[in-house]
């Protein structure tokens, strides 16, 4: 009998191996428990497997996933929303995800004993879930916050059978409701299995090495990369009749940090005639082989809500001009600042490609008449730099960010480290006073603009120099379609996979 269920077992997992898309990531999830997924592909393949009341749309737009509608409460200083939930939905054994699902999945989320999630700081700012019907809830919290809505993403709706009587809860005790749930886990494998048999099978795999996973890709023996890869190998895949790239413009943002302390950068026209010195046509170009789209400020056109048109541009001889008017005099090539050279400290990670779109801006700013000492450091270094202000210029990324609370995170003035993460040191009273207004603002259309309004204070003050948005990118078969990718990487769209690649 033993040998029978063992027979059975490998037999389920090699016909599952037969059918499923075998997709190529980067690195293995780090924790694949709804309470503890912090990485990107711990919950994106969360998504999946477990559903939450809210997720964004292609366009960053906040939309319902176990709600049929929501409405925020706000009165003051007071907040809630009111949540509508669907009447279909189950969990995978078959009992109905409810109100008191909620109920039960935000008493796991805060428990402060047994499962000590990560996420319960953020979900304890709610104060009480209220049972307004079989389906339908409130959600109660100590004060508003402009990110307690978009947080809920991470809010998963789970069961856990017999919750208290548990010593310790494996990931084997949550039992989800998404449209997926786990099949064999290993290091370099997760399957999931479908519940829905019009929905394929997934099997990631983790590929460290781009090359090793660009020969997969050639072989065939990967069908799909949701991997990180160079610019170069994509071009090289791209080539190829073997694979389709597909390209989606990303939420991500990269800038160059700029020590606002430092008496050079306190004038406006300085940091301005640095941003003229990118060549970020070029860059994008060249270097990026077009996977990437030139940045216009912090949110991309992904942010249907918070987008600002307007163009960057490469002007050395503007900025010549501007360096001038504010007071600064070349001598044999060089910009003088207190009659000493002008000589800048850049810090950079380790990071192989991000050294050499350094290197690039360096040359240009060299041409220009400025000297700048290259600092290459260990992330843990750098980030300790970073926040002790010992820089004059650093590339930085911004990723994962959903929506405007990003401006106040990244801009104002009391978010200075150690309390927040304007690591630019970047204090602009107007902002402050412009953020302030938008979070009052409850009229959800007059508060985007005026957080449309902050953006383009922050762009025109050059707090950061805007650098570019690299693309979503995954690689497929050339058999191989998916629809309705997102700019954030949401895995959702893998529900989508369609293939003329022959029988599966």
């Amino acid at each position: 009998m033993k040998n029978f269920k063992l027979f059975i077992v490998f037999s389920f997992f090699t016909l599952f191996e037969a059918h499923a898309y075998k997709l190529a990531i980067s690195s293995a999830p780090n924790n694949l428990s709804p309470f503890f997924s912090t990485d990107a592909n711990s919950q994106n393949i969360n998504r999946l497997v477990n559903t939450s009341l809210i997720d964004f749309d292609q366009k960053m737009n906040i939309i319902c996933r176990l709600c049929t509608s929501y409405k925020e409460k706000r009165d003051g200083n007071k907040y809630s929303i009111e949540f509508d939930l669907r009447d279909d939905v189950k969990f995978w054994d078959g009992s109905a995800v409810n109100a008191d699902s909620v109920v039960l999945s935000h008493k796991y989320f805060t428990d402060t004993e047994k499962l000590k999630s990560v996420f319960r700081f953020a979900f304890g700012n709610i104060i009480e879930v209220k049972k307004l019907g079989d389906y339908k809830v409130e959600l109660v919290y100590n004060k508003f916050g402009l990110d307690h809505l978009p947080n809920l993403v991470l809010f998963k709706i789970v069961k856990i059978t017999n919750f208290d009587s548990l010593e310790k809860i494996e990931l084997g005790d949550i039992i989800g409701a998404g449209e997926y749930k786990f099949g064999q886990i290993d290091s370099f494998h997760v399957n999931l299995i479908p519940l829905d048999k019009k929905l394929p099978a997934l099997d990631f795999v983790v590929v460290k090495d781009e090359t090793t996973l660009s020969l997969k890709m050639m072989k065939g023996e990967i069908d799909i990369s949701l991997a990180e890869m160079s610019p170069r190998k994509i071009e090289f895949l791209e080539k190829s009749n073997a694979v389709r790239v597909e390209k989606k413009e990303s939420t991500n943002y990269n800038y160059i940090g700029i020590n606002h302390q430092k008496d050079y950068f306190k004038d406006k026209r300085v940091r301005e005639a640095l941003s003229l010195l990118v060549p970020r046509e070029k860059i994008v170009t060249y270097k990026f082989k077009n996977n990437a789209t030139i940045a216009n400020g912090l949110f991309s056109e992904a942010f249907e809500n918070l987008y600002i048109d307007r163009v960057e541009e490469y002007n050395p001889k503007k900025a010549e001009k501007l360096f001038m008017q504010a007071g600064f005099k070349k001598v044999d090539g060089k910009w003088m600042f207190n009659n000493q050279p002008l000589k800048l400290l850049w810090k950079s990670t380790n990071n192989k490609f991000a050294l050499e779109l350094v290197e690039i801006i360096k040359e240009e700013m060299k041409k220009f008449g400025i000297e700048v000492e290259l600092v290459v450091q260990e992330w843990g270094t750098f980030l300790r730099g970073l926040k002790r202000g010992e820089y004059d210029l650093f590339i930085g990324k911004w990723v994962g960010f959903t929506g405007p609370d990003m401006l106040k995170f990244a801009f104002y003035s009391e978010n200075i480290p150690p309390k927040g993460a304007n690591r630019g040191f970047y204090k602009n009273s107007e902002l402050d006073q412009q953020l302030d207004l938008a979070e009052s603002t409850e009229n959800i259309e007059k508060r985007n603009e005026l957080y449309r309004q902050a953006s383009m204070l922050v762009n025109n003050d050059y707090a950061y120099i805007n650098l570019w948005h690299p693309s979503v990118i995954w690689v497929m078969k050339s058999c191989i379609k998916i629809d309705g990718m997102y700019p954030n990487g949401n895995m959702l769209a893998l529900r989508n996979i369609s293939d003329d690649c022959g029988k599966r």
